[in-house]
């Protein structure tokens, strides 16, 4: 009786459970893990694909981050685990064996911490080169946490990349692609993905390249709160602003160029009394002004290479006050040349160069390098268009700088392009300096746009001309002058 009594108390104090029973009867896998994620796929696949006839889609749809569908394939992930626990290593990549399945099964691999994890939510690119993964840390590139851990895998995240842009077409007959996807960590927002293979680069070396879209919009006070430009300048950079004059704004990959372009065009729309228009033309949507600013007609425009110039042209019936280009290469020039000739003001446009004088040459140059003809006729086109550039500069603790405004302008007598920069940043004592010589062209320009802004914007420069003199303001382009001399 007493033993009775003590089999019945230990029944009641630990229940049986056949869920527990049956977890200490399966054996725990302490093979490899590729080993086993290779056995899980091979389980798993068939049996979704017979249950489920939404298979594929929620499959694509997973590749493109989507949640729901991620789901689906993480609950089936955890209920082949508790059928089939796993008991050795996983990669250091991951936190659990669910997720680290899933990953390398369906998603991005070691990458996909930088794709959507909060701690990387303002690392603006990432590069994957053969196995290596490389991350850009506040303007420079670092060696990230994990690598990529086959060749194989590196092609498969390549396929799986590919398959969210179905247009896009990469083999060795066109052995480079870019394209989109939406960006899991900032919605509305996208990363830009560009890929090289063999035989565009060594085999064993394909190159994926992401570039995170952090492109913001601050006014120029905010500008100033980030060091980017001198709280003294922000009065002149503003009237600036306000005269319209066609503008480039340059710098190299990830110098701020096209937040300061935003900038730029936002106080424009934010100083204005009346109704904007602004045409932006983009072939990969990058500015956010249309969901920033409100009350304007602020049209955002897609247009592939082949199409821009004809598109640029009909945008033009839209009534614009603004021509917005966000990243100029070759055809973009061409649009800009044909507005700037046709005599329309406030247009603006990025572009990758670090040299103000020789922004009108290698402007000519890539409608040059398109269309043929002659070198010295676009410069010309050029010189009547390009009247004011900013360049932006990263520094090597990650800020980024105003390194320059300069106004181009042809010298008639010398038969030259020069750049006189208008404000310069001096790396030597962390201060800019001022010139106040512009040419009598460009102020009457300015004057029969604005002549109060004009007139404000004149005695600002040189007040600060005074307080902070520059030396040398004058630059040659060299390239420009070769050209403009030759038979």
């Amino acid at each position: 009786m007493i033993l009775d009594k003590k089999i019945s108390a230990s029944s009641s104090t630990v229940p049986f459970s056949l869920k527990e029973r049956m977890m200490k009867n399966r054996k725990t896998s302490t093979e490899d893990f590729y080993s086993y994620l290779n056995k899980m796929k091979k389980d798993i696949t068939p049996e979704l694909r017979r249950e489920d006839e939404d298979y594929y889609v929620l499959n694509a749809k997973a590749l493109m981050g989507d949640l729901q569908a991620i789901s689906y394939f993480m609950n089936e992930i955890e209920k082949y685990v508790r059928k089939n626990p796993y008991g050795g290593k996983i990669p250091d990549a991951y936190s659990s064996i669910t997720e680290a399945l899933y990953h390398e099964w369906k998603g991005y691999g070691p990458a996909f911490k930088w794709i959507t994890d909060r701690s990387y939510s303002d690392s603006t690119g990432l590069q994957i080169i053969g196995e290596q993964i490389f991350y850009n840390n506040k303007g420079v590139f670092s060696k990230y946490p994990y690598k990529m851990p086959s060749l194989d895998r590196v092609e498969q995240l390549k396929r799986t990349l590919m398959k969210g842009a179905p247009s896009a077409k990469l083999n060795k007959d066109k052995p480079s692609a870019e394209f989109k996807m939406d960006d899991p960590l900032w919605p509305g927002r996208f990363i830009r993905i560009a890929i090289w293979v063999s035989p565009r680069v060594w085999d064993g070396f394909t190159t994926i390249t992401m570039r995170r879209q952090v492109v913001e919009y601050m006014n120029f006070d905010e500008q100033a709160g980030t060091s980017s430009i001198p709280a003294e300048s922000i009065d002149l950079l503003r009237d600036l602003s306000y005269l319209f004059r066609n503008t480039v704004v340059a710098g190299p990959v990830g110098s701020g160029k096209s937040t300061f372009a935003n900038t730029i065009v936002g106080e424009q729309l934010q100083g204005s009394t009346s109704c904007m228009g602004v045409v932006m033309i983009e072939k990969h949507p990058e500015s956010i002004l249309p969901y920033q600013i409100k009350g304007h007609r602020i049209i955002p425009i897609q247009a592939e290479n082949d199409e821009l110039m004809e598109v640029g042209i009909e945008s033009l019936r839209h009534d614009p006050n603004i021509l917005f280009m966000t990243e100029m290469r070759f055809h973009e020039w061409e649009f800009y040349f044909f507005s700037g000739e046709k005599g329309y003001n406030g247009i603006i446009g990025t572009f990758h160069t670090v040299d103000s004088e020789d922004i009108p040459y290698q402007g000519a140059f890539a409608v040059f390098t398109r269309l043929g003809g002659s070198l010295k006729g676009h410069l010309i086109s050029a010189m009547k268009s390009c009247e004011i550039v900013f360049i932006m500069e990263p520094t090597d603790a990650g800020e980024k700088k105003l390194a320059r405004i300069s106004e181009v302008f042809y010298d008639e007598a010398k038969n030259s392009v020069f750049a006189s920069d208008i404000m310069r940043y001096e790396q030597a004592t962390n201060e800019w300096t001022y010139n106040d010589q512009l040419t009598e062209s460009i102020v009457k320009r300015m004057q029969k746009k604005n002549p109060e802004v004009t007139q404000r914007f004149l005695e600002e420069l040189k007040r600060l001309t005074k307080l902070k003199p520059m030396k040398d303001p004058l630059k040659e382009s060299l390239k420009a002058k070769i050209v403009l001399n030759s038979q």
